[in-house]
């Protein structure tokens, strides 16, 4: 039985990956465009919005990129609305998720570290006698 372990899946998994990171890339801009205006911490975190949401994007440190919106949206859940809470909550697991499971093939992060399919082989179990 051979068995593979893959760090950065392709096929329909890397494309669903593609996909989350796309659709969670422009939650950060509506994160900031939450914050009041006019304030200098709002055009830094406005500023930090925008790197986040390139780097998800892209696929580049998407496991701190995915922490630091799901950090970012947890920090906005004492201020929201019920209604929008539970919405919230959602995005904090899909961010969770996405921490967990990284980039995907299709991503810089691949490019970056290679990508590598790990073949794990069953061995016989050894005889621990002599022969």
């Amino acid at each position: 039985m051979t068995n593979y372990l893959c760090r950065f899946p392709d096929g329909a998994a890397g494309l669903g990956l593609l996909v989350l990171r796309a659709c969670y890339a422009p939650v950060p801009f509506g994160i900031a465009a939450i914050l009041p205006p006019l304030t200098i911490g709002t055009t830094v975190l406005r500023l930090l919005a925008g790197v986040v949401a390139v780097l998800l994007l892209s696929g580049f440190a998407t496991r701190v990129a995915a922490l630091v919106l799901g950090a970012a949206i947890l920090a906005m859940l004492p201020f929201s609305a019920p209604i929008q809470q539970a919405l919230l909550a959602a995005h904090v697991g899909g961010c969770a998720a996405m921490a967990m499971l990284g980039a995907g093939a299709y991503s810089l992060d691949a490019r970056r570290h290679g990508h590598r399919v790990i073949h794990l082989q069953t061995r016989p179990p050894d005889r621990g006698g002599t022969d």
